[in-house]
């Protein structure tokens, strides 16, 4: 990983890895203040329990996502999460998001994409 892009770890309260992918992800956010409420983002890294996005537009932590990823084979694995850090790349945004209560079968679908 590129120091330029590393995440701050010491910062992290994540549990588990997080494997490197370039996944499009549609996304809602409800929040009627956020830049923009429906749109799609790439995720730079993803795991069973969150993802890092890249987002052209400022979020606040906090905000809480629907989100959809597109995995191979075209299967689709929705999740919900809250933003909880926010990083600011030259022409993006780096956003941490922590899932909840992610259902079984997609939790699957997700291991399957990153133990690949």
């Amino acid at each position: 990983m590129s120091p330029k892009v590393k995440t701050k770890v010491a910062a992290d309260s994540r549990q588990t890895y997080r494997k490197n992918v370039k996944l499009l992800v549609a996304f809602r956010c409800d929040d009627p203040s956020a830049p923009i409420q429906d749109g799609f983002a790439r995720a730079v890294s993803l795991s069973d329990t969150g993802a890092l996005l890249e987002l052209p537009d400022l979020y606040k932590v906090g905000n809480e996502f629907q989100l959809e990823f597109l995995l191979n084979d075209n299967l689709i694995a929705p999740v919900k999460g809250t933003v909880t850090r926010i990083d600011k790349r030259k022409d993006f945004y780096e956003v941490a998001v922590e899932f909840s209560k992610v259902p079984a079968k997609v939790k699957h679908l997700i291991r399957e994409q990153t133990d690949g």
